[in-house]
């Protein structure tokens, strides 16, 4: 009983933020680590599922940044993981560098469409 009222206590949380997100008057995102630290999910790949579901429901707007490995500043944006290129130019250092899609590019959820490449 007590799993099931904690399992219902972070996928409200979760609930609450994500309209907070769809209802903001201006552009506001949420990365997968903000989430994480909002909602306490059990887990990662139960808070991952739940964002999944909502997405996939049109409840949620998820885009992809890819990150400079080397100064994490964002390089991108794009609007599915599969649209990343494997080399770009980090604008950051001046270099053409590998993007490893693990590690350089992370889910974004934003309030309202961004121009993604």
């Amino acid at each position: 009983m007590f799993q099931r009222r904690q399992n219902a206590d972070w996928e409200n949380r979760l609930d609450t933020e994500v309209g907070k997100l769809r209802n903001a008057l201006t552009y506001r995102e949420v990365t997968l680590n903000r989430f994480k630290d909002l909602v306490g999910a059990p887990s990662e790949a139960e808070l991952m599922r739940a964002l999944a579901k909502r997405v996939s429901e049109g409840n949620l707007r998820v885009v992809y940044r890819v990150v400079s490995p080397s100064t994490k500043a964002s390089l991108a944006t794009f609007k599915s993981p599969w649209d990343v290129p494997e080399t770009m130019l980090d604008e950051s250092t001046g270099e053409e560098i590998d993007i490893d899609r693990y590690r350089n590019v992370e889910p974004v959820y934003v309030s309202e469409a961004v121009r993604a490449q």
